[in-house]
Parts: C-alpha cells; structure tokens; sequence
C-alpha cells in the first residue's frame, strides 16, 4: 500500500472511487437516481478544482499495482465554526480495501499538515446512516452536532463528529 499526496494525474483516479464508494455506500439512503446519475467525467472536474484550491490537501492510497483505491481530503473548517479549525472533509475507500488500516494511513498526513498549521481541534461530517461512521467512534470520535441536508430531495441527517485534541487523534492513526 502506497499512500502519497494526490497529483493532478490523479483525478480520474479519485472519480472512480468517489463514485464507486458512494454506490456502495450510500444504496438505499440516498436515492438511486442521485447515485446512478454520478459519472467519473462529473466527478473528475469536480476533484481537479479541489486539487487546485489553496486549503485543501488530498491524498491517495494505491494498491501493488498503482491503482488509486482510496483517497481523503481535509483542511480548513469550512463553515467558519468558532470552536473547530480544521476538517477532514472525505475519506473513501473501495469496499474491498475497507478494514485494513487504510483510512489511518491516509488520515495521518492531512493531520500532519493541520498540525503544522497550529491547528487543535479537527472536525468530520458524515451521514447519520452511514454505517462506516462507526470508525470514527472508534477513533474516540466524540458526537457534536446534527443537520438536515437534502440530497435529490431526500431529507437526510449529517452528524458531526469531533475531537478536541487533534493530537488525540493522531494518536489513534499511528497506533
């Protein structure tokens, strides 16, 4: 496993995995017309944009063959909340690689850098019934906050979860 930090010539590679983790992921919680309406060519304009914005880090997780089989993004929190200052903002990884300490390992550099900047509390948003959100509690993750967000006119709650002490965190990804 190879985890390095994302290139432009990694966007189609990003894509696929965007849309194939919310396929498997998000089947029966959010529409599947929403979800059978994504396509890589969407999604790779969308990531090309975020390679180039200034508060963003993205990093890419590869297999033994190159393939990009996960990513995660993070930088600044991005609602200007007055107690969290960064923010992981994605991590997916293809169904197949789950659970095998790939989500630590791409957690951690996104860390570093929040770390470098000074940063001390580090915050994630995921859907309430998304069951991979369990890995944040396990992370020591602490429940902070709900919303409803409409997704295809679906009404769905997004949870917040946050740590405090991002070195507490850190902590959880190099153990």
């Amino acid at each position: 496993m190879n985890i390095r930090k994302a290139t432009e010539e990694d966007v189609t590679g990003i894509a696929h995995v965007h849309v194939e983790t919310w396929r498997s992921t998000y089947a029966g919680i959010i529409p599947d017309d929403y979800l059978n309406s994504l396509t890589i060519e969407s999604r790779t304009k969308h990531w090309r944009r975020n390679l180039k914005t200034i508060h963003s880090a993205i990093f890419v997780a590869e297999n033994a063959h190159g393939e990009i089989i996960g990513f995660a993004a993070g930088g600044t929190e991005q609602t200007r909340d007055p107690v969290y200052q960064g923010e992981i903002y994605a991590i997916y990884i293809l169904k197949e690689y789950q659970r095998q300490g790939i989500g630590k390992q791409l957690i951690k550099p996104i860390l570093d850098i929040l770390i470098t900047k000074d940063y001390k509390n580090v915050v994630i948003w995921a859907l309430e019934e998304n069951v991979n959100r369990a890995f944040y509690t396990s992370m020591g993750g602490k429940l902070i906050a709900s919303k409803t967000i409409s997704i295809y006119g679906k009404e769905l709650i997004q949870v917040a979860y946050a740590w405090e002490n991002i070195h507490d965190l850190m902590r959880e990804v190099t153990l």
